[in-house]
């Protein structure tokens, strides 16, 4: 039996310019808007924070570049006041954009209120255009990849003993002002009863 010749692969043909972008996998409408492209992401371990900026150990840096950032695998990221939701010790995904005024790496905690009024401010009809609901890249979340706890007690998390501490402490000492008060007012009213006495039984009779 005669083995068939082989057939030839076909040639693809070339890119007819290589040179061009792909286009976003999520194309956004004319008018909607569209959140800041992260400068890098980053999983990192908070190791100290003062009123503004989070101090982080890195991790593994999953996406774009943090050269020029870091010193000691240690890296600075601003928060503003939302820097008091994060926890010393805890590990977090940072999405950090780049402030070019500073410059500086900036992220952010709280989820991304939207506009009141919607579409409607940017003079678009939800029924003509829809716009994507594209989530913020420029944010930190928990390692697990939820939200961070950003409730009224979020600040106390974790503090535990510390709070129960700190609201008994000054009830405790009032109390015993109270008491020492207290006792002090008997200790004057023996004491003057006991005066009196001694002065009575120094008259004559």
């Amino acid at each position: 039996m005669a083995i068939p010749d082989p057939v030839p692969v076909p040639v693809l043909p070339p890119i007819a310019d290589p040179g061009v972008e792909s286009a976003p996998l999520l194309l956004v409408p004319s008018g909607c808007a569209t959140p800041d492209a992260e400068f890098a992401v980053f999983t990192g371990t908070l190791v100290t924070a003062d009123a503004s900026t989070a101090r982080f150990s890195i991790g593994q840096v999953r996406s774009g570049s943090v050269e020029g950032f870091t010193l000691g695998g240690l890296i600075d990221v601003r928060y503003g006041d939302e820097v008091r939701y994060l926890e010393v010790g805890q590990t977090y995904i940072v999405g950090a954009g780049l402030d070019l005024e500073r410059p500086a790496l900036v992220s952010t905690v709280r989820t991304p209120a939207p506009l009141f009024g919607g579409n409607e401010i940017a003079g678009i009809d939800g029924s003509d255009v829809g716009c994507p609901a594209i989530e913020d890249p420029v944010r930190t979340l928990a390692a697990d990849g939820t939200s961070v706890e950003t409730g009224v007690l979020a600040p106390l998390q974790g503090a535990g003993d510390h709070v129960v501490r700190a609201m008994l402490e000054p009830a405790v000492a009032a109390l015993a002002i109270l008491v020492g008060l207290v006792a002090m007012k008997h200790l004057v009213v023996a004491f003057a009863r006991s005066l009196r006495e001694v002065t009575r039984r120094g008259q004559p009779g």
